[in-house]
């Protein structure tokens, strides 16, 4: 089949088989996704039911639609996949204009059922006849925020204001519902996480892994890939592939199925052979990519490979304003081997103690200093100033437990002040943590709105912290520059 993958995430005009009036319906939802992100092309519903949906005009088949489509979303059952490939052949035969279908019913080739498989043979084949791309079956859809398509089901309580916003983070999962649940955690946070480009693809009954990493691989916006991993039939190919990518632009994989039940359970799943998984470790570890084993974890590098400027080295000094987080963190810290503890400046050393209250430990260990809860906002911020401003340091892991007699909103616009204003934050990699909760709520999302990421634990930090750090040191050992 040809690419035709532009028209998946910028299609000219889409159709939707199998629109629903009802809210609770994936067919609904898909609709209002698509008016709610600004799709500013035409969408055409089709149910033979229905005159108009969302004041949208309906049409009973895609034969009766004269504008022209290059992106059919298919949410019917699966037993109707006969007719409508019938359909799809007379519409072929005369205007020979759609490119791409996103199939988000499951009940195909993932059942491993004579009628499943039928099923997909059905729409693969007729597919394949017209030189069509397929994604899926059994898949979400997609999201472009920059041309503002959105063809999933998922409500992610995203607010409207936030749709069409783009980062640079680009995504594929394997799995429906572990992919609809990224974009839910993204919306949690105290900014919203707007992806670049995000996929389901389900069965990859045609469109594969292979097929949208070299698309990312060529998308000037995308400047970070994530994917959700289960298996992949060919995975040489893919090994080969990402390692080519990992050389111009970082990738993240939450690769399951490591345990001989887990490779079983993601087998029954999507139909995906897990394959072994020692083999994937030794090769993601070889070619620079980056392997997490949680969904925060995935999150917290992805977003910070997004934002921040990759470290020089693997020194990270953590400044903590309570004593038990950063023994927690430091723990952590520890468990990571990658990471080392700075000698800062004798000098850098000295203003520490003369800023800081008497009771304040500076650097015992090294590369660690705890400013104590008697700190001020002033305290804060200069401290952060100056262990980012000495020579010994790459990075640093900032972590505070805001007390009720700390004022949250003037923490937040003294750390916006240094951070943006004065340009410290691209200076080096800062992982901020404030805790907890949502008492300091409103303190994070200062941060975040004026582009500071912020994190939920110091265990977070040390985690994006250790994959910046790894990335950066794979791009060395290549060659890499600055």
């Amino acid at each position: 089949m040809g690419n035709n993958l532009d028209a998946l995430f910028n299609p000219e005009n889409i159709a939707v088989v199998g629109a629903s009036s009802n809210p609770l319906k994936a067919g609904y939802i898909i609709l209002d996704n698509l008016l709610s992100i600004g799709y500013s092309k035409k969408i055409f519903p089709i149910n033979i039911f229905k005159k108009e949906i969302l004041g949208l005009k309906c049409y009973k088949k895609l034969s009766d639609i004269e504008d022209k489509i290059e992106l059919i979303v298919l949410i019917t059952p699966s037993k109707a996949i006969f007719h409508i490939m019938e359909d799809l052949e007379i519409r072929m035969a005369k205007k020979k204009d759609v490119k791409v279908i996103v199939c988000a019913a499951a009940n195909y080739g993932e059942t491993k059922t004579r009628e499943g498989i039928k099923r997909q043979d059905c729409l693969i084949n007729t597919a394949k006849r017209h030189g069509v791309r397929v994604v899926g079956p059994n898949c979400i859809g997609i999201i472009d925020n920059i041309n503002r398509v959105d063809t999933t089901f998922v409500e992610t309580l995203l607010p409207r204001e936030s749709r069409g916003k783009k980062g640079g983070i680009s995504f594929i999962s394997q799995s429906g519902a572990l992919a609809a649940s990224i974009l839910m955690m993204g919306a949690s946070q105290p900014e919203p996480i707007s992806m670049n480009k995000f996929i389901s693809i389900g069965n990859m009954a045609d469109v594969d892994f292979i097929d949208l990493l070299e698309y990312f691989e060529r998308d000037e916006n995308t400047k970070v890939i994530g994917m959700y991993m289960e298996g992949y039939h060919n995975g040489r190919k893919l090994i080969d592939t990402l390692a080519r990518i990992t050389k111009k632009k970082p990738v993240v994989v939450l690769k399951v199925g490591r345990s001989e039940i887990g490779a079983k359970a993601a087998n029954s799943h999507t139909g995906s052979l897990a394959g072994a998984d020692a083999v994937y470790d030794a090769a993601f570890r070889q070619y620079g990519i980056i392997r997490v084993y949680t969904i925060e974890e995935m999150m917290d590098t992805l977003q910070s490979l997004d934002g921040c400027i990759l470290p020089k080295g693997n020194n990270v000094f953590i400044l903590t304003q309570a004593g038990g987080p950063g023994i927690y963190c430091t723990d952590a810290y520890m468990d990571e081997k990658i990471l080392k503890l700075p000698l800062i400046s004798s000098e850098t050393k000295k203003k520490l103690k003369e800023l800081l209250p008497d009771m304040a430990n500076v650097c015992s260990p090294e590369g660690y200093a705890d400013i104590t809860a008697a700190a001020d906002v002033h305290h804060h911020v200069e401290s952060l100033r100056m262990v980012m401003e000495d020579d010994a340091v790459d990075s640093v892991i900032f972590i505070t437990v805001v007390p009720t007699f700390l004022p949250r909103k003037k923490l937040a616009d003294e750390l916006v002040r240094l951070l943006k204003d004065e340009g410290y934050g691209k200076k080096k990699p800062l992982y901020i943590c404030i805790m907890a909760g949502n008492y300091v709520w409103e303190c994070r999302e200062i941060l975040e709105k004026n582009g500071i990421r912020t994190y939920d634990t110091p265990l977070h930090c040390v985690k994006a912290a250790a994959n910046m750090v790894k990335y950066k040191g794979f791009l060395n050992s290549m060659g890499g520059v600055e």
